[in-house]
C-alpha cells in the first residue's frame, strides 16, 4: 500500500506544470513589444526630421535590441569596454 502511494505522488508531482514556459513567454514577447516600441519612437524622430535625436536613438535602441537578446553578451562587452578605460 505503502508503495503504491509513493508511485502515485510521483506521478501526481511529475504531472504538475511549471512555470518555466511562461517566464520563456514573456520573456519573448517583452522584447518583441520593446523592438516594436524602439521602431515607432525611431519612425517618429525621422518623419520629425530630428536626424541628431535620430541617430543617437537608433544608438540607444541597438544596444537595448542587443541586450534584449544575450543580456551576457552584452555586460562582458561594457566590461571589457570599462577595462580598457580604467
Amino acid at each position: 500500500m505503502l508503495e503504491m502511494m509513493m508511485k502515485l505522488q510521483l506521478t501526481a508531482g511529475a504531472a504538475m506544470p511549471t512555470l518555466s514556459t511562461l517566464k520563456t513567454y514573456i520573456m519573448r514577447e517583452g522584447g518583441n513589444g520593446s523592438t516594436i516600441v524602439l521602431v515607432v519612437f525611431a519612425v517618429l524622430f525621422l518623419v520629425k526630421q530630428q536626424i541628431g535625436k535620430f541617430i543617437g536613438f537608433l544608438i540607444f535602441a541597438a544596444i537595448v535590441f542587443f541586450a534584449i537578446g544575450d543580456p551576457t553578451r552584452v555586460v562582458d562587452a561594457l566590461k571589457a569596454i570599462w577595462e580598457m578605460m580604467v
